[in-house]
């Protein structure tokens, strides 16, 4: 083994839209960071193959990371992409009941979504719905309109620069092979694109690798097995919509419908899509069964009726990295640090995904802050990991 470089003092793992905005986050502190990145760009991987939502922090447990985040997240986003030029439109999105059953649930969300402190929820009825959305049919609706879309790799490449310009430096197709405690600090084992492998000398390792956080954890010698948690992956299918869009809005049916594709959302050029249609998956990939369209027009017509048939086509896959199994509540982004597995210097990040871009600003604040002692602003329903 060649004798470490000189000492860093942050390694981030993983050049997605989280692993990005916390070497800024670090970096703009005056902290010496290293990106590694096993792709040949940044944000390849789950980061673009989003559906591109400004999340406004509804559907989240109260108090939990998601929630906190999401709504900090989401203002300080809009904040950014207009002082940055990053391209963004608050479309606002309306959350339906498409049954009678779910006009419960939908009052709920409005509580929750308060709770959360997302501002200016409004719970309205099917013919307010249709004053707004002519050809959606439902019984009423949550209308969120701060939820908005963004261009996520104009982001991605925002963050880079401000990072790179704090002077962080970002290594392509450099993968992290191992990792220990010695010293004060760890020893990285990097590998490149030409086999050569490198160990780095660094003070803090931040693994932010998305669904491979807990593969990096497991590499990592002084990591306790037992603290690195089981990742279930979900595979989201989104299918394009051909013609013009029906809806100026984001639409969200209600959870009877949601998870079968009904989603609507749209791009900046105007394009719509629907999805994602999920499915557990054993590994990481991104090829799908066609034929799950069938499923996603029974979904989209139960509130969009007038869906011909031959107007979805496959468009993309991206995978969720789930902290909980099937049939199991839905678990939180874990934070992972000294408390948690008894590794000085060492964070790990599991399970996240939605809403990671919208949260993306205030998820490099709380890396930073533990990094520097202080307790993340939320609470865990259990302490998992």
């Amino acid at each position: 083994m060649a004798a470490p470089l000189d000492r860093v003092e942050c390694v981030v793992v993983g050049a997605g839209v989280i692993g990005l905005a916390t070497a800024r986050a670090l970096a703009q502190e005056g902290r010496e960071v290293l990106v590694l990145e096993k792709a040949d760009a940044i944000g390849t991987e789950t980061s673009s193959r989003s559906n591109d939502v400004m999340h406004s922090g509804i559907f989240y447990r109260a108090g939990g990371p998601q929630a906190v985040l999401s709504v900090r997240g989401q203002r300080l986003l809009y904040g950014y992409c207009a002082e940055h030029g990053i391209a963004y439109r608050r479309v606002g999105k309306l959350v339906l009941a498409v049954s009678a059953d779910a006009t419960d649930w939908l009052a709920a969300m409005l509580e929750n979504g308060r709770r959360n402190g997302t501002k200016d929820l409004e719970l309205i009825g099917p013919n307010a719905v249709r004053a707004l959305e002519p050809a959606v049919r439902c019984q009423g609706a949550l209308f969120s309109p701060a939820s908005g879309i963004i261009d996520s790799h104009a982001l991605m490449v925002a963050y880079r620069g401000d990072a790179e310009a704090a002077g962080a430096m970002i290594a392509l197709r450099t993968e992290m092979t191992a990792a220990w405690r010695e010293g004060r600090g760890f020893v990285v084992e990097a590998k490149g694109a030409d086999g050569a492998v490198t160990e780095i000398a660094c003070a803090r390792l931040i693994n932010a690798a998305g669904p491979w956080a807990a593969g990096i954890a497991g590499r990592i010698r002084d990591m306790p097995p037992d603290r690195i948690p089981r990742v279930h992956f979900v595979q989201g299918a989104f299918f394009k919509l051909a013609g013009r869009a029906p809806f100026a809005r984001l639409v969200v049916p209600d959870p009877g419908v949601w998870g079968r594709g009904g989603i609507f959302t749209l791009d900046l050029g105007g394009e719509g899509r629907f999805g994602p249609d999920v499915g557990m998956v054993e590994r990481i990939g991104y090829d799908f069964d066609p034929a799950r369209v069938t499923g996603v027009y029974r979904a989209v017509r139960s509130y969009w009726p007038d869906l011909k048939d031959g107007a979805l086509h496959p468009d993309y896959a991206g995978i969720q990295p789930k902290l909980n199994g099937p049939g199991k509540p839905q678990a939180d982004w874990l934070f992972q640090g000294e408390d948690r597995h008894g590794v000085a210097g060492l964070v790990n990040l599991f399970g996240f995904e939605s809403p990671g871009i919208t949260a993306s600003l205030a998820i490099a604040e709380v890396v930073a802050g533990m990094l520097r002692g202080e307790a993340p602003p939320f609470d865990y329903v259990a302490p998992l990991g």
